[in-house]
């Protein structure tokens, strides 16, 4: 039996990358399409990161005090992750984050050591109600 290869793969965006935000054009650019709406996994802490060129935010995994976070699913084609994955600066990251329906997928997380400089808006639930509350 023979597995056909995937030829794309579910990405979740937080932050500056959705529809409507400064970096997203970089996303269309990679060939990535719109696939909906989605909610985290209650084991996460949204972030704004310091820096005023572009607000930037991101998802940090924690052991406790988590919650929902609405992230926006993107269709993407699997070579571009690698070249979306070299182009993020750092704190941000690809890597896997879990939704609320149980599903795992590839998405833009955010290294832990950010939390000691980024402000949590967590409560906010989304990037884009965090923004309007601004």
């Amino acid at each position: 039996m023979s597995v056909a290869p995937v030829s794309t793969v579910l990405l979740a965006v937080v932050a500056a990358h959705r529809r409507g935000q400064p970096l997203h054009p970089e996303l269309l650019a990679l060939g990535a399409r719109f696939a909906g709406l989605g909610r985290t996994a209650p084991v996460y802490r949204l972030l704004a990161l310091p820096g005023e060129e572009v607000l930037r935010g991101g998802l940090v995994r924690v052991a406790d005090g988590g919650a929902e976070v609405e992230v926006e699913l993107f269709r993407l084609p699997v070579p571009a992750v690698g070249r979306l994955a070299v182009a993020l600066p750092a704190p941000l990251a690809v890597g896997t984050l879990v939704l609320a329906d149980g599903r795992s997928m590839v998405g833009i997380v955010c290294e832990g050591w950010a939390a000691g400089t980024a402000r949590d808006v967590t409560a906010h639930g989304s990037w884009p109600a965090y923004l309007a509350a601004r």
